[in-house]
């Protein structure tokens, strides 16, 4: 069963990365994000099982996005907002529930994955992680009797990869139907 386990996380990771790769491109941010796979692949399973995300994941995506920042520092103030924006809005959240409703993990992930994506994306990635995170949930909760309290990270990966992979795509569709 374990050897299963390990193949199953490695063509999950190496799925998804070239799913990254395609979407992004052969680039340095298609790059960045593929290295970021396996590292929020691995925070989704360890706060799943354990509702709590260990700041070493989030360290490393942090790294990711500072790289990102420095070959990009035309656009900074995007990076810096897109690390403040979402987190912001959680970290106030924790502190009106006494961090019944988000967690500290949940929080630092979206800093880090904000600074790496810019705020647009970030925003992306906080809505596709909403939407998965409702309809996977009740769906879990209906078939599987799941409760109703549920690790939030998992489903803010998802939304992180959506960002990833289609944050540009999505953003440009709003643009145009809005505006």
């Amino acid at each position: 069963m374990i050897k299963l386990n390990r193949i199953v996380y490695l063509a999950c990771n190496v799925m998804v990365c070239l799913w990254m790769l395609t979407a992004a491109g052969w680039s340095l941010e298609g790059g960045l994000y593929c290295g970021c796979v396996p590292v929020l692949i691995q925070a989704a399973v360890v706060d799943e099982r354990t509702f709590e995300i260990p700041p070493f994941y989030n360290r490393l995506i942090g790294i990711a996005g500072m790289v990102h920042l420095i070959s990009d520092l035309p656009h900074f103030g995007e990076y810096v907002a897109g690390m403040c924006c979402v987190s912001g809005l959680f970290a106030v959240i924790w502190q009106l529930t006494g961090g019944k409703a988000v967690g500290g993990g949940d929080i630092k992930l979206m800093a880090s994955a904000g600074l790496l994506l810019g705020w647009r994306k970030i925003m992306v990635a906080l809505l596709a992680g909403a939407v998965a995170g409702t309809v996977i949930h009740t769906a879990r909760m209906k078939l599987m009797g799941k409760t109703r309290v549920l690790a939030l990270g998992p489903y803010l990966v998802i939304g992180i990869f959506t960002a990833m992979a289609y944050g540009n795509e999505i953003i440009d569709w709003y643009i145009k139907l809005h505006f």
